[in-house]
């Protein structure tokens, strides 16, 4: 005998306990169903066995099985799809009760919730570009197995139709104000179109927006589509391939980005009148003339409880539910305006009665300069990938202007992205009222990179 065996009375007694536990959810399931005489009989014996189980003393293992076995036989008229057990009942009842524990422990502590664009990178990354140069070979089959795996990458290689110089069609946006006095700014926009794709997502044949964004080569065309939320990415993966020198010094702050390329002369009309960004490299047909991997954003899980305890403060990541905001609205397909139903993630600025107001690079609250993240003071000093505070490339905002302060209101939380430049946030569509708070990001759970782990 193994020192750590059960002993024969001890194994009895667990026996009749799990079937004490039986007997008693078959009585509070089917009594109404079950004819009175059996249920009397299965009562009987439970309570015998239950009288010999708390008989700690006296019970012998063989009475106790004698006991399990007529509880046994008079369960078996009574139990149903309950009793005997079945292994797809076993399994069916374990789903269920997992199931029960995800929604409660979702819905009351963390819930998961995945970044869907870079107005917090890079805090935080949305879907993101990994570009690979055109001048070497793509990545190997392992190699896409493997970033999948680990960042759930959708591999892009878009080949050239015909020969000709790349070029990338463009059209002209209104920027506000800039700190680029000369010359005047110039904003630009890659074109894109919006398309419905009937796609597997969320777990039935269901529509995706898509956005379908056109390349130039000669004088054709050659188009990628890209999940719609991949905001500039398509963009940002062709300015790092053909500009890598000029998107590492400016494309973080995008109207200094389009007037240096501007003063190169690389943005100009053809005979059409169509806009284009040029790059002056001629392709030979087949040749591959974007390659890249789309990467997933960073999922996190939200602690639901604290605020429910301590109220939000200044720097917290946090999560809110966008139903309602008077300025925030979004365009269905027929052209009808509808408030937006999403959920975002945005840096908190300022609480009920906070004065705001961005001075480029930084963000002042109540006349002085931010704290409560880390992202405010490399937003400050342009640390990195931080691009500073300022007004980008988005149009006129409504709430927060260049060179004017804000009043955060009563029971509301100003929201921004610590991407400030191409950030659409609380300057444009308001403060977050109190009630639509969800919580506070805590934890990057996927992908598996260097930002796994506790968020700030």
């Amino acid at each position: 005998m193994f020192p750590f065996s059960k002993s024969k009375l001890a194994a009895s007694r667990e026996q009749a306990e799990n079937l004490l536990r039986l007997a008693d959810k078959v009585d509070c399931y089917r009594r109404d169903v079950v004819p009175a005489e059996a249920l009397a009989r299965m009562r009987a014996a439970s309570a015998r066995l239950q009288k010999m189980w708390e008989d700690k003393k006296n019970a012998s293992p063989e009475e106790m099985d004698q006991a399990c076995s007529e509880l046994h036989e008079a369960m078996l008229p009574c139990g149903g799809d309950i009793y005997p057990l079945t292994v797809m009942g076993e399994y069916t009842e374990m789903l269920i009760g997992a199931a029960i524990l995800v929604i409660g422990i979702r819905t009351f502590f963390l819930q998961p919730f995945k970044i869907p664009t870079n107005s917090m990178y890079p805090t935080y990354y949305g879907m993101t570009p990994y570009v690979y140069s055109i001048d070497k070979p793509g990545p190997s089959p392992v190699a896409r197995v493997y970033n999948f795996v680990t960042q759930w990458a959708q591999h892009y290689e878009v080949r050239a139709p015909v020969d000709g110089e790349v070029a990338l069609p463009v059209r002209e946006i209104d920027v506000p104000v800039s700190d680029i006095s000369q010359p005047a700014p110039i904003g630009v926009d890659a074109e894109y179109k919006v398309v419905q794709e009937r796609t597997w997502g969320h777990l039935w044949l269901s529509p995706e927006e898509e956005r379908e964004h056109t390349l130039r080569v000669g004088d054709a065309s050659v188009t990628v589509r890209v999940p719609s939320d991949f905001d500039r990415g398509v963009e940002e993966a062709f300015f790092a391939t053909y500009f890598p020198d000029l998107y590492q010094a400016a494309w973080k702050v995008p109207q200094k980005f389009f007037t240096l390329l501007n003063q190169t002369g690389r943005i100009r009309r053809d005979a059409s009148g169509q806009l284009l960004v040029t790059t002056g490299r001629q392709v030979k047909a087949g040749d591959r003339i974007l390659d890249f991997d789309l990467r997933t954003g960073d999922m996190l899980f939200v602690d639901r409880i604290s605020y429910n305890f301590i109220a939000p403060k200044p720097g917290d990541p946090f999560v809110f539910h966008t139903a309602g905001i008077d300025d925030l609205w979004t365009q269905l397909p027929d052209g009808t305006m509808v408030h937006e139903d999403q959920y975002y993630i945005k840096r908190l600025v300022g609480t009920p009665g906070d004065e705001l107001e961005v001075r480029a690079p930084m963000l002042y609250r109540n006349g002085q300069p931010n704290s409560g993240a880390a992202a405010f003071d490399k937003n400050a000093h342009q640390e990195g990938n931080y691009p500073g505070y300022s007004f980008g490339n988005l149009g006129q905002t409504k709430h927060l202007h260049p060179g004017e302060s804000y009043t955060v209101p009563p029971g509301h939380y100003f929201p921004m992205g610590d991407n400030s430049p191409t950030s659409y946030d609380g300057r444009y569509w308001g403060a977050v009222p109190a009630q639509n708070v969800v919580g506070r990001a805590v934890f990057i759970i996927y992908p598996f990179t260097s930002r796994w782990g506790p968020s700030h």
